[in-house]
């Protein structure tokens, strides 16, 4: 059973990583927690394991902890790269409108950890997007698909116990 406790880490809505009131800033630790990040029913958690003992330390999130930074369109295929070190393919990755005209991303499996995609992402992915009377639409391989509206919220505050 992994040891659970709040880590003191704050995602702002800079999206800047803050451990008591100081920022993150080494880029390997960085990758090091996206890459290790988690959602449960009580929230986000970065997951630790030395050996047989493992910890889940819960972050309390009102920006985006993790980042689309390129999206590539090859063979067919849209593929999004992003700063947990991972690759998704389209239908592993969810892209939504947000109320102020954003796109934000989520893993298909992975409700609570919200990708903000970066300026040059953004271009790459408004290639592929057109409106049309205030809807946005992804028009892409001679298919024409709606980008559903967020209703969720970007925050996930701390669990309020950790049993």
């Amino acid at each position: 059973m992994p040891r659970k406790f709040d880590s003191e880490i704050y995602i702002a809505t800079n999206d800047e990583w803050i451990f008591r009131g100081n920022p993150i800033d080494k880029e390997e630790i960085l990758t090091y927690f996206r890459n290790n990040l988690h959602g449960n029913e009580k929230g986000v958690y970065i997951e630790n394991t030395f050996g047989e003992l493992s910890e889940h330390g819960y972050v309390k999130i009102d920006g985006f902890p993790c980042h689309v930074v390129h999206v590539e369109i090859d063979k067919g295929e849209i593929t999004f790269i992003t700063d947990d070190g991972r690759n998704y393919p389209f239908g592993e990755f969810e892209i939504y409108e947000t109320n102020d005209g954003g796109i934000l991303g989520l893993r298909s499996n992975e409700v609570r950890i919200k990708y903000r995609f970066t300026w040059n992402a953004a271009k790459e992915l408004s290639d592929l997007l057109i409106e049309e009377e205030g809807i946005t639409y992804l028009d892409w391989g001679g298919v024409k698909m709606q980008i559903p509206m967020y209703e969720g919220e970007v925050k996930v505050p701390l669990p309020t116990d950790y049993s």
